[in-house]
């Protein structure tokens, strides 16, 4: 046997001629009943065979004569094997779902005709526990570029409009290889069965070769088998080969919209957003951050042998959510030996205060170490800038000659004032500070770079500390922005001592539970919620969607302190998009005013009472907020909202929804929002069992208007040849659903209208979540199809079109930020607080039989966690394989909502 194993290329296969041809000099090929003739070279023969080709060479004619003699009377046509192939599929999934039984009454050869009539339907008429399929299907060639994920007891259905063989392969093997067979639409498809669950998310590798037209083209696929929700976790502690091969990044919070944000890398910073002491500076408000401390810099020295602590030398980072993070080293000190060196870092709740515990373990029991009563000299250099947080330092424009007379020299450290008002006071009790100033210039930040910003920024630091370090030894250096002139240095005894061992992982459920604490802030005299970090601060519809989860935790008190926080600010309809500091002017959202009307019911429910409601705060209850919204949203508010009276559907302007990004406008939605119509429903539902207010005079039967508006959905989204919801109705001010064009994008913004209850046909339900399916990335979901569309969606740039508005997908979150990330922003950029959503639909579309499907969706979500910001959710991702963390580390709403659809399911 002779056999080309490249489907592309030709190859010249090569034998030991140990086998001679016939009397003519040819070969018989017993598989097409050719002669062939093979070149003699030396002592051995070439041939060279096309791709994929394979051959059976004899020198004997009889040969050929016995293989037809043996299948006389034997059906060994490509029908016939893929018909036996078709059979045992339909058995697979006979066994999967009833294991080794008797198959009574089952026929394999009508199974196997149903299965090719509608594989999907095939696999949901045998699952006799759900509605479900049980089924994850991979179509070439729009899934090559995601990574399909494929929860346990599911069956991978792999498609295409051509003939087609695949091999499945984990770690490098090949476990399954099947040929295609064909559907009664024309395509074809292979069944794979599901394997056992993956004690953890397993990744897998498609290969698959497609025959169109008599041709031959390969092309690959990422899978992801998922494991059980309970076999996945938050890992608080990273060992050194994963530390070794990516950064990882470390946040704390203060309450207050202060953070420390660093990097498990030692010395480099990979962002501008990178600090030990980052200060919210507003005792009582959010506003933008302001970085002093940037980091430290650490040597170890033994008898003049110096070793810096960089990354080559960490064994483990261990964190935990409300008592920092620690980077445990192994520093070499010559002559083969090692000390053990521990770097804590903590953040002081409600102060502009961090702590950094330096300790030299006691080495008993270690091998190699050096003797604990060998003491190690070590240096401490600080970095400084005096900045905000969006900005660069650059010596030469003044600092570098103003910024070492800014620095007063003390015991045991210094004070740093570069200006009247900014000061940074830096201490390390019982240590010796040396003054001797140093610039570290042009430091580079790839994330900047990355971004198309400026990557350099330059670093002062007034001196080092000097102290030396014997076995079971500890120092602490505090720097605080806190009134550093009058507030008194801790000592180090006040600082726990480093735990060793806290707890190596958390249940995803409890962990997202602590992160979604460092989210909330004070915002006096209420709390707000930080939308993310590094760069955000409070944001109307972040804010509200977040206290969804506060709610679904029991923390109502905190919750209806955020929903009046904001209605504070209502008027005529309208709340804040975004409040920067103390100026809540931008009011461009038309969905934060109905998630403010969402919390409200959620509350409700949550306390089995409506009396919050009536509660006055700023002179007006939450019941006439309600109502002021509702009645705007009615009558128009002044940015332009309002409501069509024939449909009760409501006009949103442009950039007015989550898909916000304006300048250029790439996702401008003006018109009649899915999303917002789901949203106005479910708020119509709640509020028209609400009395109004006697002053208010509101007269309008919401639970009918509540009725139009499902009606009008039906009506004006479902396309029944799309197969799912049509994501806006797009027309001009003034104009009704009627004189609207329906666009065909397939967005995730649809989900809402089966999680709102907007939408409750199960036929359109299930059309829906197929659709979405095909929008999953493990842990989010992006924003629009790869796929064409009918309906252009163009991006303006200073009058220069940037892509094509028929193919507006854009699967990479990289470059400059007008021309390249804005218009991926919200088509195919993958986010990741709409991705819970999709699991709460799965459920409420197929029931408590789906749980368990939708609980493995939702443990993706740890791909994420347990990378980039630790414990943490990012903003977004790349739609394209590898699907890699952009936009912000730690993402309020991505954190919570996966937190309250975990809840929820149990």
């Amino acid at each position: 046997m002779v056999i080309n194993l490249d489907a592309v290329n030709e190859v010249t296969a090569r034998w030991e001629s140990a086998l001679e041809p016939m009397d003519n000099g040819f070969f018989l090929d017993l598989i097409s009943g050719k002669q062939l003739w093979a070149q003699k070279d030396a002592e051995s023969r070439q041939f060279v065979l096309a791709p994929g080709q394979a051959v059976c060479l004899s020198a004997e004619p009889g040969d050929l004569d016995c293989v037809r003699a043996f299948e006389e009377g034997r059906d060994r046509s490509p029908a016939f094997s893929i018909q036996q192939q078709m059979r045992a599929a339909a058995m697979d999934v006979f066994v999967w779902y009833r294991g080794v039984c008797h198959v009574s009454d089952f026929d394999p050869d009508d199974a196997a005709r149903r299965l090719c009539q509608d594989p999907e339907a095939f696999l949901r008429e045998m699952n006799s526990q759900s509605d479900e399929s049980r089924a994850v299907i991979w179509h070439w060639p729009e899934d090559a570029r995601r990574q399909v994920m494929i929860p346990p007891g599911h069956f991978l259905l792999v498609r295409a409009g051509s003939d087609f063989r695949v091999q499945l392969r984990k770690a490098g093997r090949v476990v399954c290889s099947r040929y295609a067979g064909s559907c009664a639409d024309g395509s074809y498809f292979v069944l794979i069965p599901p394997g056992p669950a993956p004690e953890d998310h397993q990744e897998a590798r498609l290969h698959i070769v497609l025959y169109p037209d008599g041709k031959s083209m390969a092309g690959t696929g990422n899978l992801l088998y998922l494991a059980p929700l309970d076999r996945v976790c938050v890992r608080m502690e990273i060992e050194r080969r994963q530390l070794i091969d990516r950064p990882f990044m470390f946040l704390a919070a203060n309450g207050r919209g202060a953070m420390m944000r660093a990097s498990t890398y030692a010395r480099r910073m990979r962002s501008r957003y990178d600090a030990l002491l980052a200060a919210n500076l507003d005792e009582n408000t959010p506003v933008d951050r302001w970085i002093m401390l940037t980091r430290c810099r650490i040597w170890l020295v033994y008898q003049d042998y110096t070793q810096a602590v960089r990354t080559d030398c960490l064994r483990k980072f261990l964190y935990t959510y409300n008592s920092g993070a620690c980077w445990q080293y192994r520093i070499p000190t010559g002559l083969g030996k090692h000390v053990r060196f521990f770097v804590k870092t903590e953040m002081t709740s409600g102060e502009n205060r961090v702590r950094l515990h330096f300790s030299r373990p006691a080495t008993v029991g270690y091998a190699g170490m050096l003797a604990g009563r060998s003491p190690v000299k070590m240096i401490l250099r600080p970095d400084l800038e005096n900045r905000s947080f969006h900005e660069t330092t650059k010596a030469y424009t003044g600092p570098e000659h103003a910024w070492p007379a800014a620095v007063q020299v003390r015991e045991n450290g210094f004070f740093f004032r570069p200006d009247p008002a900014h000061g940074i006071r830096v201490s390390m009790p019982g240590v010796e500070f040396i003054s001797e100033p140093e610039w570290q210039y042009m430091e580079y930040r790839p994330m900047e770079a990355e971004r198309g910003l400026d990557p350099n920024s330059d670093l002062f630091s007034p001196g080092y500390f000097n102290c030396r370090l014997s076995g079971g030894d500890s120092v602490m250096l505090e720097a605080s922005m806190e009134f550093p002139e009058e507030a008194p240095a801790r000592q180090a005894g006040d600082l726990p001592a480093v735990n060793e061992k806290p707890p190596a992982f958390l249940p995803v459920l409890d962990g997202m539970a602590q992160a979604m604490e460092h989210y909330v802030v004070k915002r006096h005299p209420y709390v707000s919620v930080i939308a993310g970090y590094p760069w955000f601060l409070d944001w109307g519809r972040d804010s509200l969607i977040f206290c969804r989860a506060l709610i679904a935790a029991g923390d109502c008190e905190r919750a209806e302190a955020i929903l009046r926080m904001f209605g504070q600010y209502e008027q005529g309809g309208t709340l804040p998009n975004m409040i920067h500091g103390h100026d809540a002017r931008n009011r461009d959202t038309s969905d934060a005013p109905l998630w403010f009307v969402i919390a409200c019911r959620d509350l409700a429910a949550k306390l089995e009472s409506i009396d919050f409601l009536d509660s006055e705060f700023e002179g007006r209850s939450l019941r006439a907020i309600l109502f002021s919204i509702v009645a705007g949203y009615i009558n128009g508010t002044p940015n332009g909202i309002r409501m069509n009276p024939d449909t009760g559907l409501i006009f949103s302007p442009a950039h007015f929804t989550w898909m916000d990004t304006n300048f250029p406008a790439a996702t401008p939605r003006q018109g009649y929002p899915v999303e917002i119509q789901a949203l106005w429903h479910a708020g119509l539902e709640f509020i028209s069992d609400l009395a109004p207010l006697e002053k208010t005079g509101f007269v309008m039967d919401l639970k009918d208007c509540a009725r139009r508006v499902a009606e009008s959905m039906i009506y004006y989204y479902v396309d029944k040849k799309l197969g799912y919801l049509s994501d806006c109705l797009h027309c001009d001010p003034g104009a009704g659903p009627d004189q609207a064009t329906a666009d065909d994008a397939l967005r995730p913004n649809q989900l809402f209208a089966l999680t709102m209850d907007a939408v409750t046909d199960p036929q359109i339900c299930r059309s829906v979540l197929a659709a979405c399916s095909r929008l999953l990335v493990p842990g989010a979901i992006r924003s629009l199809a790869d796929q064409a569309l009918e309906h252009p969606l163009e991006i303006w740039h200073n009058g220069q079109l940037l892509a094509d508005p028929y193919n507006p997908y854009r699967g990479s979150y990289t470059g400059d930020e007008d021309t390249v990330r804005k218009p991926a922003y919200h088509n195919g950029t993958a986010w990741t607080w709409v991705f819970p959503s999709f699991c709460e639909a799965w459920v409420k579309v197929y029931g408590k039989n789906s749980v368990a499907t939708a609980q493995s969706w939702l443990a993706s979500s740890t791909r994420l966690i347990n990378q980039g910001c630790l414990g943490h959710v990012p903003e977004i991702a790349d739609g394209d394989f590898p699907h890699t963390q952009k936009g912000c580390d730690a993402q309020a709403w991505g954190v919570s909502e996966l937190y309250r659809v975990l809840k929820q399911l149990g």
